[in-house]
């Protein structure tokens, strides 16, 4: 028999006291989604989708064993304490995680809306074929719509155990994403662009999603190399953004303690430009990251982790705060209800300046504006900061965009990047848990040509 989360933990908690297990956890997380896909005016794909399940952590005989399901079944509780007490038996480490017992206060944050939710599917539909036959209008170039789809999706987490935390939160997103191929003289290239709301299905532009895709398509026809030289650089605010993104993990205190980020030893230190700023902020309202507890039931809180350039802080979960004689800044971080505990940022970015995207190219003589990065993974390290990335973008002369170009590879150092910045540009962007303005660079290499 399926159970509410509420009665499931308590038959579960129960039950494992019986089993001799001491302290006790469940994580609980179940996402609901509706999405519609179309193409060439017809419905290509109609999706309702609920996945989910909960994960058990119990300690037995001083150590912390882990198990999950997909059911809230009354037949799952013996198998997720067997499982927890096997798994507990077979660690070799003499680490025992540490459950928290929750905060005192918790900040309001909004991130659902029950509104939002029962939206009538019709109108992701017609959203959807909207966009579709908006981009197709809107430029002949345009050959080809890959995909005009529209989600709805309602997140729920629930975390408690044995020593008195009990955290739950729904979260609500409507999301709308195009993307286009264009053609000229026997060149193609892709253009994508994406809009989401936490509260209202109306406030998503869907016409402005389709013209900025269709936009981002034809302005990169007719691109060629240029010439392999070290230039000024500016990180377009969504280039910028996946940069950096592809780096978060540098400033985890357990990459830190590993070996694997460039910043050990570096709190105090001046690792940027004084321009530069970077915060994580959870609590703030309306982005894809907020969120009042972490994966361990720490309060949220706004972090500054670089002000005017100084490194101040890692970012902690429970383990490593408690190994640093800290207090954990509230950044553990599951991938979902198996996953295990890690440290992520929920909503980290540069706090943006007051220049404008076209100022900054207006005030470059000859340089490179990147706007699409491609090898992230493979091709930035965190240790060493160094990357090589292959992407396109388009060469500035004299204070004007000139033409797009494409075929080159950008290669420089993170660390050396950071210290570097010229300008922070106005235009940020909240699109995931790592955010930008646009940045000029004072000169990375260029390989093309």
């Amino acid at each position: 028999m399926a159970l509410e989360i509420a009665a499931f933990q308590q038959h579960l908690f129960e039950e494992g006291r019986k089993q001799g297990c001491v302290k006790m956890e469940v994580y609980y997380e179940q996402i609901r989604s509706t999405s519609v896909r179309v193409s060439k005016g017809d419905i290509d794909a109609f999706t309702i989708k609920e996945t989910g399940g909960v994960s058990f952590r119990g300690e037995f005989n001083g150590k912390m064993g882990y198990a999950y399901s997909e059911r809230l079944e009354t037949d799952v509780i013996a198998f997720l304490i067997e499982e927890a007490r096997s798994n507990a038996y077979a660690l070799e480490s003499s680490e025992i995680d540490q459950l928290f017992p929750g905060a005192p206060t918790y900040q309001q944050v909004k991130t659902h809306e029950a509104e939002l939710l029962l939206t009538a599917p019709q109108l992701l539909i017609d959203a959807a074929m909207d966009m579709e036959r908006i981009a197709l209008a809107s430029d002949e170039r345009i050959t080809l719509v890959r995909s005009s789809s529209v989600t709805l999706t309602e997140n729920e987490v629930t975390i408690a155990n044995t020593e008195g935390l009990n955290c739950s939160a729904l979260y609500s997103t409507a999301v709308g994403s195009l993307s286009v191929v264009a053609t000229q003289s026997g060149q193609t290239t892709t253009g994508d662009w994406f809009d989401y709301s936490m509260e209202r299905f109306e406030d998503i532009d869907f016409e402005a999603i389709a013209h900025k895709a269709v936009e981002e398509a034809v302005s990169k026809l007719g691109a060629d190399t240029i010439l392999s030289d070290q230039y000024p650089v500016i990180f377009r605010h969504d280039a910028a953004s996946k940069l950096l993104g592809s780096y978060t993990s540098i400033f985890s205190a357990e990459a830190v303690n590993k070996g694997f980020s460039g910043l050990k030893d570096k709190i105090g230190e001046q690792i940027a430009g004084s321009n530069v700023t970077l915060v994580d902020d959870p609590l703030m309202n309306g982005v894809l990251g907020a969120c009042s507890f972490d994966a361990e039931g720490y309060a949220c809180t706004c972090t500054e982790v670089i002000k005017e350039g100084k490194l101040l802080t890692y970012l902690h979960n429970g383990k490593t705060a408690s190994k640093a004689g800290l207090v954990s800044t509230g950044h553990a971080f599951k991938g979902g209800y198996r996953g295990k505990i890690g440290i992520a940022p929920h909503n980290m970015y540069v706090l943006p300046g007051s220049t404008a995207l076209e100022d900054m190219i207006a005030g470059m003589e000859r340089g490179v504006m990147i706007v699409q990065l491609q090898g992230l993974h493979a091709g930035t390290n965190a240790v060493s900061g160094e990357f090589s990335l292959s992407c396109t973008g388009f060469l500035i002369e004299q204070g004007r965009v000139v033409r797009p170009v494409n075929q080159i590879t950008v290669s420089g150092n993170l660390f050396e990047m950071l210290k570097q910045i010229e300008v922070v540009g106005s235009d940020i962007r909240f699109t995931g848990r790592c955010n930008a303005p646009s940045l000029k660079v004072k000169g990375l290499t260029i390989s093309g040509a």
